[in-house]
């Protein structure tokens, strides 16, 4: 035997115990890892779906993209690759058509539903599920039932005094800031916020955060958007079970923290507004039509009421649900038509030509503006305020979607930003153009316009869908009617966000002009 291999041997047998056992479990771990990198690209259901193959191997490239901030781009370019369905990970496919949004999220006769993900949804800290997190089918529909009735049409109907209020005074505030001497040059984005979470604030809990009021955000809302990175974290963690106690604790403490301030912030504004009673038609009082309850835990479809602390758990979603997108949205929609003139001008002609005055704009006949509503669409498409997906289950047996058969427990989802960029479903795909939602420019006759579904559909589809549309409809037709707005130069490259969820949205400054 050589000299050299004899060494190794003789230092072999004389290694201790515990070096050995030591290096036993580096052998089994890697000897592990090599089989499942195998199993996962040559063995796998899932094998035969093309995508990058070390996203096959790993859940880790596509958490990297996730906490990079910019998954919505890297799924948009493996589409571009690979086509309408790709694998991201070693259980999970990407999806970008419009039937795939329907077998996904829509009710398919003769079909199981494709149910939640939990890995995909976080709990709120007091670990009681609320409408968007709950994975349980007779929890959500319980959920909805209860706040169906406070999104209906005829409550909508009844709180268009509220929130047309609460525009006027936005309007009224945009006017002070073109006399201060500030020469009308104001952060769009912000004042849009201040009006979406004024409105959410007093349909949820009857009482303003009087963000018009002070000229800037309550500190709550702050720190929704500081924890919004941290759940974006803790949901890439839970993609990694077995290391999940581990990487918890990796976390700073003050990240954690700022999550359980919103939350509580949240649970204690609810209990001010439970003592007001059922008197105020608002959200709250559509959960109490039945009641409330002060047990602990959640119940089942037909218990008909809500627990204190699912309560608190909505609140927790719906102020940002229900307020975020909305200032996303009209955030997005003014920078487009800033930077893109003559569909800017287009639609103030629409405006200005359709209400003699502002009192005349009303819900009903800003829905009617058949350009306003195309630019609205147009808006949704290129930035939609949820931009990456909602993560679904293939039920037991596995099922087909959009023509593809997807074994059980795989994970499956349509990724909204690269699915309505995707030059398969739309022409001129990065290009803002609102005429291809009127069907009278034939380049974009064959646009798949049924991919576009920024709410979501089927039973769990957005249950403030129309809220949002009469709210925004509302709030452009009245800021173009009174102003002339212009994009400053500072803020020409504002779509270089991050996504982290939602957007991550920088100031979008621009010069208010009040109409000659």
């Amino acid at each position: 035997m050589p000299a050299r291999l004899q060494d190794m041997w003789t230092a072999t047998l004389f290694m201790s115990p515990s070096a050995l056992v030591g290096g036993g479990v580096v052998l089994v771990v890697l000897t592990w890892r090599l089989y499942r990198a195998v199993y996962n690209i040559y063995l796998s259901p899932l094998r035969h779906f093309p995508g990058p193959k070390l996203w096959a191997v790993s859940r880790i490239p596509s958490q990297i993209s996730v906490l990079s901030g910019h998954t919505h781009l890297d799924i948009l370019e493996l589409h571009k690759r690979y086509g309408p369905v790709v694998r991201i990970s070693p259980t999970e496919l990407a999806f970008n058509s419009a039937q795939a949004f329907k077998d996904i999220y829509g009710v398919r006769p003769g079909h199981q539903s494709f149910s939640k993900d939990r890995s995909h949804y976080v709990y709120p800290p007091n670990g009681v599920d609320h409408l968007v997190s709950a994975v349980d089918d007779a929890t959500h529909a319980r959920h909805r039932k209860l706040l169906a009735s406070a999104f209906s049409e005829r409550e909508l109907k009844g709180q268009e005094g509220l929130i047309r209020g609460y525009v006027d005074t936005l309007i009224s505030k945009l006017r002070v800031q073109i006399r201060d001497g500030k020469e009308g040059k104001v952060d769009i984005k912000s004042w849009l916020n201040y009006t979406t979470f004024d409105i959410l604030g007093d349909l949820m809990f009857g009482e303003s955060f009087d963000c018009l009021k002070e000229s800037k955000l309550h500190p709550w809302i702050e720190l929704i958007f500081n924890s919004i990175k941290a759940i974006s974290l803790m949901g890439a963690i839970n993609q990694f079970p077995a290391l999940n106690a581990v990487l918890q604790k990796m976390i700073p403490q003050s990240v954690i923290q700022k999550g359980v301030d919103h939350f509580n912030l949240g649970a204690r504004r609810v209990d001010r507004r439970l003592e007001m009673g059922t008197g105020r038609p608002d959200f709250i009082s559509a959960i109490l039509k039945n009641g409330l309850s002060e047990k602990e835990g959640q119940y089942q479809e037909d218990a008909k009421v809500m627990s204190r602390a699912e309560i608190h758990s909505n609140a927790f979603i719906l102020i940002i649900a229900g307020s975020e997108t909305s200032a996303t949205l009209l955030s997005g929609c003014v920078y487009f038509l800033c930077k893109s003139p003559p569909f800017m001008r287009n639609l103030v002609d629409e405006i200005r030509s359709s209400f003699a005055a502002d009192q005349d704009i009303t819900f009903t006949k800003a829905a009617k503006l058949t350009y306003l509503n195309a630019v609205i669409e147009e808006s949704l498409r290129m930035y939609p305020p949820f931009v990456t997906s909602l993560a679904r289950l293939a039920p037991p047996g596995g099922d087909t979607v959009a023509g593809y058969f997807v074994p059980e427990n795989t994970t499956v989802a349509c990724h909204h930003y690269a699915s309505y960029h995707s030059s398969s479903n739309f022409a001129l795909p990065d290009s803002f153009i609102p005429e291809r939602w009127l069907g009278t420019d034939p380049r974009f006759e064959n646009d798949k316009k049924e991919t576009l579904q920024p709410f979501s559909l089927g039973p769990r589809g957005c249950i403030g869908k129309t809220l949002a549309y009469a709210e925004i409809r509302l709030i452009i037709c009245k800021l173009l009617f009174n102003f002339d707005i212009a994009l400053c130069p500072e803020s020409d490259e504002w779509m270089n966000q991050e996504v982290y969820f939602l957007w991550d949205k920088p100031p979008l400054v621009v010069t208010l002009t009040e109409r000659a």
